[in-house]
């Protein structure tokens, strides 16, 4: 009876093996392959077109002409821009400028739009890029500063005398401006300025 079970239990066993070797294993191996690259390339795919959307589309600045747009200058403070022709620059004050599209009369402005903001540097320390030149992210036309983004901003952040300039694209809506933005950033210079706001500090006219 015992010698029985044991032949029907390696008669199972000899079945299984069999069966299991008989398992088309090669197709499976080849069908997960498949898989793992098509997910491969998926991914790669989409990286690829998020980086093509992000500087080649919104990031070149090559595909936007310079050629008509106006010039801003600021006279207290002697910094001059330019921003797009079809753009307005706002000068809320002295200290602050808003520069954004153009609207027809009945026509919502754009949730975008990029502001020139110049405050008083006199009781904050040096910053890292004042310190050692070879650390700033931004220069343009012997101008030293920082670039920096956020998920709702671009930013270029420098100082002159006792000053200290922000440039920032907000990014609130579903416009692309990055291209203008650094532009605009590339186009900063200073020019005369009076003296006593050149040097002094920023004043709320």
């Amino acid at each position: 009876m015992l010698k029985e079970k044991t032949k029907e239990q390696e008669e199972v066993s000899i079945d299984r093996f069999r069966r299991l070797r008989n398992f088309p294993w090669k197709k499976v191996g080849l069908a997960l392959l498949l898989i793992l690259i098509t997910a491969v390339v998926f991914g790669i795919g989409y990286f690829a077109v998020f980086l093509w959307e992000r500087y080649s589309i919104s990031g070149s600045s090559e595909s936007i002409s310079t050629e008509n747009w106006k010039v801003y200058k600021s006279e207290v403070y002697g910094l001059g821009l330019r921003y797009p022709a079809d753009w307005e620059a706002e000068e809320i004050k002295s200290s602050l400028v808003i520069f954004r599209p153009e609207v027809g009369e009945g026509e919502d402005a754009p949730q975008e739009y990029i502001s020139l903001i110049v405050a008083s540097n006199t009781k904050r320390g040096e910053t890292s890029c004042e310190k050692d030149q070879t650390k700033c992210s931004f220069y343009v036309n012997e101008i030293f500063g920082e670039r920096i983004s956020t998920p709702e901003s671009e930013i270029i952040f420098f100082a002159q005398g006792n000053n200290d300039f922000t440039l920032t694209l907000f990014e609130y809506g579903g416009l692309d401006f990055t291209s203008i933005f650094e532009q605009i950033g590339e186009s900063i210079r200073f020019v005369n300025a009076s003296k006593e706001n050149t040097d002094g500090d920023a004043q709320d006219n």
